[in-house]
């Protein structure tokens, strides 16, 4: 037991005991900073993911509920929802064709606004699900007709006489046509090209006279 002690008295004289005790330190700080590095760079990557924006899915544009056909100051479509002030354009399906602006004044059942409504030919325009409503309009005639886009996410432009307009925001313009049927005028909007593959929408006005078909 006393050579024991006498080494450690040894060590301790020769001064070896202050050289351990000054290490120590140096060994926990260096554990410290070691585990402290990954935790701040975990906590980095987590503050990156959670501050990059998030990419807005993009909107979809409904054509059941957004395309209608109109004839004079009154635009037919499937959606019987639509406020007063909501903006339209009109795409007048003549030769050439033109946009006019309009907004929704109200909804009607007046034949004198709306011809569709006549006696002899509500009977086939007015369909479950079809609203009618008077247009506020400034160059729109009573013969004028053809397709209103409500709140257009493009604004509809002319080249070479037709009206595009990019609704599906996807890089693809969309056309417009109006054909006589024997009995009324046929509504379609297409993709690219006209009477291309199948329409994206289609309505169809009933005038109740015969007429000379012009639809392909």
């Amino acid at each position: 037991m006393e050579r024991k002690q006498d080494g450690i008295d040894s060590i301790t004289n020769g001064r070896r005991l202050p050289v351990l005790i000054f290490y120590r330190p140096l060994l926990l700080c260096g554990a410290i900073a070691i585990l402290l590095i990954p935790a701040a760079s975990c906590r980095k990557a987590h503050e990156t993911r959670t501050t990059q924006p998030v990419a807005a899915a993009p909107a979809t544009f409904t054509f059941a509920e957004r395309i209608g056909w109109f004839q004079g100051p009154c635009l037919a479509i499937s959606n019987s929802h639509l406020a007063q002030g909501t903006s339209v354009a009109l795409v007048v399906t003549g030769e050439p064709q033109k946009i006019q602006p309009a907004r929704i004044l109200e909804p009607t059942t007046s034949a004198t606004t709306c011809k569709a409504l006549l006696p002899d030919r509500a009977k086939t325009n007015a369909t479950p699900g079809v609203a009618f409503y008077a247009l506020e309009t400034t160059n729109v005639g009573a013969a004028d007709m053809g397709i209103g886009i409500v709140e257009p996410p493009a604004a509809p432009a002319i080249a070479d006489g037709l009206a595009r307009a990019d609704l599906l925001r996807d890089g693809q313009s969309e056309v417009f046509t109006s054909c006589a049927t024997s009995e009324g005028i046929k509504f379609a909007v297409w993709t690219a090209k006209p009477y291309q593959g199948d329409p994206r929408w289609s309505g169809y006005d009933y005038l109740g006279y015969d007429m000379q078909p012009t639809c392909p």
